[in-house]
């Protein structure tokens, strides 16, 4: 299944989130790909189906 998963600087909450798109059959598998792919300062704001 196809996620939209969507980033952020950490400590920014003002800062747009950046979407990238996922493959991956459960919300918490398409999570734990978004991260993975993510520098330190970056934090995942959301998952949602594509």
């Amino acid at each position: 299944m196809s996620w939209f998963g969507r980033h952020r600087p950490k400590g920014d909450t003002s800062a747009e989130a950046v979407a990238v798109e996922l493959n991956a059959p459960t919300p918490a598998d398409a999570i734990d790909q978004v991260r993975a792919r993510l520098p330190e300062d970056r934090i995942v704001t959301s998952v949602a189906p594509y």
